[in-house]
């Protein structure tokens, strides 16, 4: 009977094991723009002669995560500003020196064909200065940094960057607004990883598999221990 109760045991363990093995998964992408020339220059909206020689054209990634879909029943991908990161590609000039915080009204849409390739999208991404414990708010304030990126398969890439710049003379001074914009209707590259993850409540079966399976070992260890001592008294 014991015997059979340990069997009985492990099979419940090992098949808590299966079951919690990755059963679910998401896609990564990942969307690397072209070099963006300088297009546009404002002051206080107030446009203004181009740079000469030109500003070093940035480039960017955005990335974000989406659910696994069954492109046979819906060959659209939708995902949520929170999913959001980003970094500019610009070694010749360090045009956001500052962290930077995604507004939640950005948003965004990749549309697949049924190979899983990307067939079009259209992103609109707000972003400004993260505030950390760092931060002076008052410059902060003045500053007033914004960034707006635009991607869309048609039209092509936009990156604006406003701001005020701010100038020390015995007490900060906010100087007039500046705004660049850097556009390309040459689109990027995009790059789809696939990522397994397991559910939480599979999670939580391998826990509970693995804690059997150590548990039945240490009852027949016990047990073989008390079998042998037996023998030893006898």
């Amino acid at each position: 009977m014991q015997t059979i109760l340990r069997w009985a045991v492990r099979c419940l363990a090992i098949v808590s094991i299966v079951a919690s093995l990755p059963a679910s998964a998401y896609l990564q992408f990942t969307y690397t723009s072209q070099q963006l020339p300088l297009t546009s220059y404002l002051i206080e909206e107030w446009p203004q002669d181009l740079f000469d020689p030109p500003l070093p054209p940035p480039a960017f990634t955005l990335s974000f995560r989406a659910p696994e879909q069954d492109l046979s029943l819906q060959p659209l991908t939708n995902f949520r500003a929170e999913n959001f990161a980003f970094s500019l590609i610009s070694p010749d000039a360090d045009y956001i020196y500052y962290p930077v915080d995604i507004d939640p009204t950005s948003y965004g849409q990749v549309s697949l064909d049924r190979a899983g390739m990307v067939a079009g999208w259209n992103l609109m991404v707000q972003m400004t200065e993260l505030i950390t414990p760092d931060t002076d708010m008052l410059v902060h304030e003045m500053s007033d940094h914004q960034i707006r990126i635009s991607s869309n398969s048609e039209t092509g890439d936009q990156l604006t960057l406003r701001f005020h710049p701010t100038t020390w003379h015995r007490h900060w001074i906010q100087l007039a607004q500046l705004e660049f914009t850097f556009a390309d209707i040459s689109s990027g590259n995009w790059t789809i990883e696939k990522v397994s993850v397991p559910e939480p409540r599979l999670a939580t079966l391998l826990m509970v598999g693995l804690l059997v399976l150590l548990w039945s070992r240490q009852k027949n260890k016990k047990a073989l221990d008390d079998g042998q001592n037996q023998m030893n008294h006898t």
